[in-house]
């Protein structure tokens, strides 16, 4: 019978045993749109000042604050893209055994 990689125990014991907080039993992953949909929520979980009711400087914090995020954001994606641009425009290539 085939062995756990890091166990010396059956998958099929492994998947009999009881012990709480066993997290080494396989997990249904979630698609691509799911994260999606998880992450969008969250941003606007994020973004949105609470229910409560809010003074005028709370709310001018806020919006300090969305727009401080959002613009760090914007640089964030630019100074990332150039980096990856970078990275694969001046990687190393493998050289060529007829060029010396």
């Amino acid at each position: 019978m085939k062995q756990h990689a890091n166990l010396n125990i059956s998958p099929r014991d492994l998947q009999q045993s009881k012990l709480p907080g066993c997290h080494l039993l396989p997990v249904r992953h979630k698609g691509p749109l799911a994260k999606l949909a998880a992450l969008v929520g969250l941003l606007f979980l994020l973004l949105t000042p609470s229910a409560a009711a809010q003074s005028s400087q709370a709310a001018e914090e806020w919006g300090l604050f969305n727009q401080i995020l959002i613009i760090g954001i914007a640089v964030g994606i630019v100074v990332f893209g150039i980096m990856f641009y970078a990275i694969i425009r001046y990687r190393e290539k493998p050289q060529q055994e007829g060029a010396k």
